[in-house]
């Protein structure tokens, strides 16, 4: 069996803050969005949707708990310089840890409502 990640789905307070955070932050797209039966966002990379983003605005078995279950999300970009530049233009706090078995860099940056954002990427030599 081969798997590959397909998308994440985040349950958010505002899902409009974070929507804005996350194509600001990763210069994702807001795309069509299937029809379903409570708003939120599809946000695409290149053709493909790999967020998805919904409300807590009514009781539904969707909603995230209290307790997140989700840690992080990771995305690899093969452009250092401008994650640095998107992290510097939107004056977000980060940490930097150098990945163990490679040349990359692990980027790590607080969304809003608490969820933590990867970026891998390898800075120029």
């Amino acid at each position: 069996m081969n798997i590959k990640f397909d998308h994440i789905s985040l349950s958010a307070k505002n899902p409009e803050k974070m929507r804005d955070f996350l194509v600001a932050l990763l210069d994702v797209k807001v795309g069509t969005r299937a029809k379903l039966s409570f708003d939120g966002y599809f946000l695409f990379a290149g053709d493909k949707d790999v967020i998805h983003i919904f409300g807590q605005s009514q009781p539904s078995k969707h909603n995230a708990t209290e307790q997140n279950i989700v840690h992080h999300i990771s995305f690899f970009s093969d452009n250092y310089k401008d994650v640095m530049d998107r992290i510097s233009s939107l004056d977000l706090h980060y940490s930097i840890k150098q990945a163990s078995d490679s040349s990359k860099v692990q980027i790590f940056v607080r969304a809003p409502e608490n969820l933590m954002i990867e970026i891998q990427a390898v800075p120029p030599k």
